[in-house]
């Protein structure tokens, strides 16, 4: 009884049992969470209005063993009465076209598959039998792969999923979140059920069975009420996050805007935001793009904040095909790069001082002695540089690459062909033409919104300091 309270509290949250009826399909794989989860579904459409279609999905990985599963699926189906869907899927060629782990690709042919027939019988939800078991795996899983308070709180009772392609998308209701294992077999027991018993939850290849049978056995020895803390943890940060996530929903319409490609953030709006909420919003449009079950780690969270702060072109790869570039205005999170900020550069003086309009930019350049020169010359802003006026000449000069062009990027003894600085940059290709080049007498000074020259850079015998400074025309 107490299962069946628990999975009828979390079904009226999630709106499923309201007169006159939903169908809800039930993922069921044939082990004891998800054969549990339908004798309950059953039980409780008895006595609430509910119609319940059985879904299983065939990985392909396990032989006979995956064709036994399928057939102990639909022998429920008849025992319950109920509509089974069973489909075979290939995770092999999932796994290559997508370049995902075994895990990976599994979840997702497994979550494309039950959107699909959510939709093909008009059901408002998937039910899925995961349990407080598998939450604390899922936790332990996120710290050890460095995630932030948004991996800690694990799955949430009540979610969304939405497929990689953004075609598909469906309600997630997980009623057996707080219950044991040992709960879901007794239950099975109670009924006469024997569950089926995956050999590949034996497999120490995978993250989840390595947590499972050696980690968390090794953690009860330290504390035996592990599990219920890892719980109460995972329970404590959910409530955080959806705070958190309040006030990312009322920052999301002046910062974020959805383009064809992905997703757009306006640069100086996320860089006004507090670090949590900069950290939290990323998450959300990553979120957006390929689905509920894809978090992104601490890593890929601080380079993106640290990309946010430097020029435009650089970029970083998060998984699911989605990189994040940044332009001279936006960040873009998306699966193709942004086009380049630059216009075709057309070769041209800049005298020492002058202001020139050129290809949607202001270009300023002006003469710094004395009292004038900053005292700290290092900034923030890659549209800017401060190079020494004896070593540049007078004769600066704005043009594109040349063929034979090389550069001593600052820092560095020797030099190297333009072409091999931008590949170590990571700019674009397509906009590795476009890109503007400061040239002095002894060659390329500085290239604009990346790196000045070792030999141009200000020192402490420079007499007078040359400035120029990029900024979008208005």
């Amino acid at each position: 009884m107490a299962l069946l309270d628990g999975v009828e509290k979390v079904m009226e949250a999630a709106g499923l049992l309201s007169p006159p009826g939903n169908t809800v399909v039930a993922a069921v794989s044939g082990g004891p969470d998800s054969t549990a989860l339908l004798g309950l579904l059953h039980a409780l459409s008895g006595t609430r209005p509910l119609r319940i279609h059985v879904a299983h999905l065939d990985h392909g990985l396990r032989g006979s063993e995956s064709d036994e599963d399928a057939a102990y699926v639909l022998d429920l189906g008849r025992r319950f009465n109920l509509p089974v869907t069973v489909e075979k899927a290939d995770v092999a060629k999932i796994r290559a076209q997508r370049r995902l782990s075994w895990e990976a690709a599994a979840r997702e042919a497994r979550y494309d598959f039950l959107a699909r027939v959510a939709l093909n019988v008009g059901s408002s939800a998937v039910l899925l039998g995961h349990t407080a078991d598998d939450q604390v795996e899922t936790v332990l899983m996120h710290l050890l792969r460095g995630t932030g308070i948004r991996g800690l709180r694990g799955m949430l009772p009540i979610s969304r999923w939405r497929s990689r392609d953004g075609s598909l998308e469906t309600l997630l209701v997980r009623p057996l979140l707080s219950a044991r294992r040992h709960d879901t077999e007794a239950y099975c027991a109670s009924l006469g059920l024997v569950p089926r018993q995956d050999s590949s939850n034996l497999d120490r290849r995978f993250t989840r069975n390595r947590v499972r049978h050696d980690l968390l056995p090794h953690l009860e020895r330290f504390s035996p009420s592990v599990r219920e803390a890892v719980t109460r943890l995972a329970r404590t940060v959910a409530e955080d996050v959806a705070y958190l996530d309040q006030q990312v929903g009322e920052a999301w319409p002046s910062v974020v805007a959805k383009e064809p490609l992905g997703m757009r953030l306006d640069r100086r709006a996320f860089n006004g935001l507090h670090p949590s909420l900069q950290a939290h919003l990323l998450q959300r449009v990553y979120a957006d793009l390929v689905g509920e079950a894809s978090d992104l780690n601490l890593v890929q969270v601080e380079g993106m904040r640290r990309l946010a702060k430097q020029g435009a072109g650089r970029s970083l790869s998060l998984g699911h095909g989605i990189r994040f570039f940044t332009t001279y205005r936006d960040l873009l999170m998306a699966g193709a790069p942004p086009a380049s900020p630059w216009s075709p550069v057309e070769e041209r003086p800049l005298p020492i001082p002058s202001e020139t309009l050129a290809q949607g930019w202001r270009i300023a350049v002006r003469c710094l002695t004395g009292t004038s020169v900053p005292k700290d010359l290092a900034h923030d802003d890659p549209f800017r540089a401060y190079l020494d006026l004896d070593a540049v000449g007078k004769g600066l000069t704005l043009r594109a690459r040349l063929p034979g062009d090389r550069f001593q990027p600052q820092g560095m003894d020797g030099t190297k062909k333009i072409k091999e600085f931008m590949i170590d940059a990571r700019i674009p290709r397509a906009w590795r033409d476009t890109v503007p080049l400061v040239v002095g007498k002894d060659g390329v000074a500085w290239v604009v919104g990346w790196r000045i020259a070792q030999w141009a850079r200000v020192t402490a015998d420079t007499r007078e300091v040359v400035e120029v400074t990029f900024s979008r025309e208005s």
